[in-house]
């Protein structure tokens, strides 16, 4: 990867494998989006677009003895095509850090390498529940063509159970039997800890017992929405062309600049596998 420029930046194999530790640990602590979508990647950094197929509607397949009725076979309603935009991050790093950790044995400071992975992860779970109209990418809470439920008040206990089972159901009759994940905002996440009737159970376990594919939270959510998803490739794809990584700037001010970068996109091949909350 030679793009990244990492053999013209002043530090050390094991100065670059304390950044690359800070950078990924700080990723996976806040993404959420990849916790529910299958992977399609890396498939390199120079790819702009990536082409793929789009399907809707439900049908059978087929059943009889001799396997020769026509009608049951699927193919893609459209071709689409989506950019890849880059999710980036700079920071700097002071050259007398550099100087300590290489002569004084002080270790170098990682901490604003990790400071700019959680921006980027951030930005890459927005990209992935609310889209970018400027770009012209759709989010699961913006796609066109998903499901949707209305949200009642989840203050008052079996209301969120009560949602989620609207949201299930809405997706099993649009063909999606599971499994199904849940991605909400912090306050409804919050508002689900709490002991479901006289069960002594938390309403949170019912939700998950129903879901199956896990219950999450993301604080790129605002107010009072979520979004069930139906796994599998079939339906959702991250698409990765160049994975989180640390590239060399130059040096500024004898100061040294580095980037945390990424590029991805949100593939919906099955708009109707996403049954909002909201």
């Amino acid at each position: 990867m030679d793009f990244l420029d990492r053999s013209s930046a002043p530090l050390t194999e094991e100065e670059w494998n304390r950044i690359d530790a800070a950078v990924v640990e700080a990723a996976r602590n806040m993404l959420v989006g990849r916790r529910v979508l299958s992977i399609l990647g890396p498939l390199g950094a120079g790819v702009y677009s990536i082409p793929y197929s789009v399907f809707s509607g439900k049908m059978q397949a087929g059943v009889d003895m001799i396997g020769e009725k026509e009608g049951f076979v699927i193919e893609a309603d459209r071709r689409a095509t989506i950019n890849l935009p880059i999710l980036y991050k700079d920071f700097k790093i002071i050259w007398r850090d550099v100087e300590a950790d290489q002569h004084l044995g002080i270790p170098l400071d990682v901490s604003t390498a990790a400071v700019a992975a959680s921006y980027v992860a951030a930005q890459e779970d927005n990209l992935i529940f609310n889209g970018n109209k400027e770009l012209g990418n759709e989010g699961l809470l913006t796609v066109t063509g998903r499901l949707t439920v209305p949200i009642t008040d989840w203050n008052k206990s079996g209301n969120a159970l009560s949602d989620v089972v609207k949201a299930t159901g809405a997706l099993a009759a649009a063909g999606h039997y599971g499994p199904y994940a849940m991605v909400v905002s912090p306050v409804l996440f919050g508002s689900m800890v709490k002991v479901y009737g006289n069960t002594g159970m938390l309403e949170l376990d019912q939700v998950k017992a129903i879901i199956g594919g896990g219950v999450h939270y993301s604080n790129v959510i605002n107010g009072k929405k979520g979004v069930v998803v139906a796994l599998g490739a079939q339906n959702l794809n991250l698409a990765i062309g160049q994975d989180m990584v640390t590239g060399y700037t130059g040096p500024v001010n004898m100061n040294h600049l580095f980037r945390v970068m990424e590029t991805l996109a949100l593939l919906v091949r099955r708009s109707d596998a996403i049954c909002t909350i909201e």
